[in-house]
């Protein structure tokens, strides 16, 4: 009678706790039978053992469900030959996890009251919580199969032991042909269920927020699951695959080095000119330059031709030997007479003439900012 009693209270716990939900014709009772096998702590000096149970369940939603349970197993104390009934009534929760294929994943939790009726000697009665894994698998429209494995930790005695539970469970309530019972499901796979998913259509394996919406770690606008170059700085702009725009822009130096009246020594005043040039040189490795000597129109133009190369190369041997430039990226060309930047009739012109120019440039790639 006792343990009729308890089992009474914990479906009408059961029955008060459903009864504070919305009533809906998706909602249904299940009906539970199971055979396990009971792992007791070896402390309590009792054999393991197979067990039966029956449980009836209330489905809230999809993710969740209470059930009720009763589970009875004869079983031995350990070197005695003294028969021991152990009986117990629990309150379960399960909360079902997305399916995986035909399978459905279910994590439970419960609390129950276990008792240990030894022939001949007085019950022991404790309380007992479990957790545990579970799958469940549909066999057809009301029959389901569905298995679970539990750890069950006593509060009165500090004892733990484990179960393993196979059974049926049949959906009792309205046909699914008379009342199409609504299941939400996640039609993109990504792990939010379509009646919440802002962003529906979801490729597949792309990572999602809570929303259902890809995520952009770096916020450039461009999905993760696109995103080339991840972790780009915020302030850069991307194109479509998510990586910095980039802007090529030409950066140049001149050179300019006057000469007096067939000289083809560089006076003092110019070496700053030429340092300035080297450090742009070295600021961009890949440059090269070419240094062009030139001269006035006196004297021979064979004479002014040479005069013209000596000039060229006397100031790549200062960018070279004074400054560092690899001697590799520098040459020098004369070009005589033949291309004045002044007329050759004035002492002003001539000196004009009298000359060795240089321009260098590089192509220089920058990030555009947003």
């Amino acid at each position: 009678m006792i343990k009729l009693n308890r089992l009474a209270a914990v479906i009408g716990l059961t029955t008060v706790i459903t009864s504070a939900g919305v009533y809906a014709d998706d909602h249904q009772f299940e009906l539970n039978g199971a055979l396990g096998y009971h792992l007791f702590d070896g402390e309590r000096d009792i054999d393991d053992d197979a067990f039966l149970g029956l449980g009836l369940g209330y489905v809230i939603n999809p993710r969740w469900t209470l059930e009720a349970w009763w589970t009875e197993a004869s079983t031995e104390a350990e070197d005695l030959n003294i028969d021991v009934d152990a009986t117990e009534y629990r309150l379960d929760a399960l909360y079902h996890f997305a399916k995986r294929g035909d399978w459905t994943p279910f994590l439970v939790a419960g609390v129950g009251d276990m008792t240990f009726d030894p022939d001949n000697f007085d019950e022991v009665d404790e309380t007992r919580i479990n957790l545990g894994l579970g799958v469940k698998r549909a066999l057809t429209d009301r029959l389901g199969f569905r298995g679970d494995l539990r750890a069950f930790n006593s509060l009165d005695h500090e004892d733990t032991d484990f179960g393993l539970q196979l059974g049926l469970n049949y959906a009792l309530g309205k046909s699914a042909t008379a009342t199409p019972v609504t299941r939400e499901i996640d039609s993109d796979g990504d792990g939010v269920l379509d009646s919440a998913d802002a962003c529906p259509n979801t490729p597949a394996g792309a990572p999602v927020d809570g929303r259902g919406c890809p995520l952009d770690s770096d916020r450039d606008g461009v999905y993760d699951y696109m995103d080339e170059c991840p972790n780009t700085a915020r302030n850069l702009k991307v194109d479509a695959k998510g990586c910095p725009l980039v802007l090529t822009e030409k950066v140049s130096i001149e050179l300019r080095v006057n000469f007096d009246n067939d000289s083809d020594v560089v006076k003092p005043e110019f070496f700053e000119e030429i340092r300035q040039v080297a450090d742009f040189m070295n600021q961009y490795a890949n440059t090269q330059v070419e240094v062009q000597g030139h001269t006035d129109a006196r004297g021979a133009a064979d004479y002014n031709k040479q005069l013209s190369q000596r000039r060229a190369d006397a100031v790549a041997k200062v960018l070279v030997t004074e400054y560092g430039i690899e001697a590799s990226r520098v040459s020098g060309k004369g070009y005589g007479e033949e291309q004045p930047i002044a007329s050759n009739d004035t002492a002003e012109g001539r000196a004009a003439n009298r000359r060795v120019v240089a321009e260098i440039s590089a192509q220089v790639k920058t990030m555009q900012e947003r």
